[in-house]
């Protein structure tokens, strides 16, 4: 490689164009929709994996009992949800949310590779006066175990605000037989991570009390979707290799 090539290589390096030059390198899209789940057989399972890149798995500190995937459908909009209503004698008990998430439930997502969380559609969430609903409903997403939280409150027939600020985007309006689905975009900006966990939060009526069962806080998982970036140094990799057959080309071209 001559002193040019050298100079070129340095150049690409240093202004961070080698994935420009190495469209192979851009970063991947991969996603999945409660409907994947439920072809993939998630339904009554505990853990299931989702497009050979998603993790799903349920737990509760509701009783002793592994809870179940379920799924519902409401206005046409599908979400992924949690029955643990089995109590302690393994006996079938009412399950108060209905099949959603509830406050004493927890929802996983883990990921095959550590991404960007691109977007997150959760649903079924909806105001009071609907359906059983006492309270202004609230998801709450963990990423990662504890390393970045945010909630997702519904405030409106069709709009709903996320802690960490950002765009949500409402799918459906928070109505009587329509979904309360919103679509969170970028949830944790682009910070990468394993894995997601969402549960709901406990909220207090007008009348400030603590409503029970399903006329609180719970909601459903619709849709994920996670950017994962190539590491700098495959990047880096990459780039070389391209570099070093930009060179080659030019040494051939001279020598023509």
């Amino acid at each position: 490689m001559n002193k040019l090539s050298l100079s070129v290589l340095a150049g690409v390096v240093a202004s961070g164009t080698i994935a420009t030059l190495q469209p192979s390198a851009q970063a991947a899209s991969f996603s999945f929709n409660a409907q994947d789940a439920v072809s993939a057989g998630c339904v009554g399972q505990t853990t299931c994996t989702v497009n050979d890149f998603f993790t799903l798995s349920t737990t509760t500190t509701r009783n002793g009992q592994p809870p179940l995937i379920t799924q519902k459908t409401v206005g046409g909009v599908l979400g992924l949800g949690i029955d643990s209503s089995l109590n302690k004698d393994g006996e079938t008990a009412r399950n108060q949310s209905v099949g959603e998430i509830d406050i004493d439930e927890i929802f996983k997502v883990d990921f095959k590779k550590a991404g960007v969380l691109k977007s997150l559609d959760l649903s079924f969430l909806y105001r009071p006066g609907v359906y059983a609903d006492d309270v202004f409903e609230v998801a709450l997403v963990t990423a990662d175990n504890g390393i970045k939280t945010g909630t997702l409150t519904v405030t409106g027939l069709a709009s709903a605000v996320w802690s960490l600020g950002g765009t949500v985007l409402n799918l459906s309006p928070s109505r009587k037989d329509d979904g309360g689905s919103y679509s969170i975009i970028n949830p944790f900006g682009d910070l990468k991570i394993k894995g997601i966990s969402m549960t709901a939060v406990q909220q207090k009526d007008a009348n400030n009390k603590l409503p029970a069962g399903a006329k609180n806080s719970d909601f459903a998982l619709s849709r994920v979707e996670v950017t994962k970036v190539p590491e700098p140094a495959t990047l880096l990799g990459l780039g070389v290799v391209g570099l070093a057959a930009f060179a080659r080309r030019r040494q051939v071209a001279k020598a023509d």
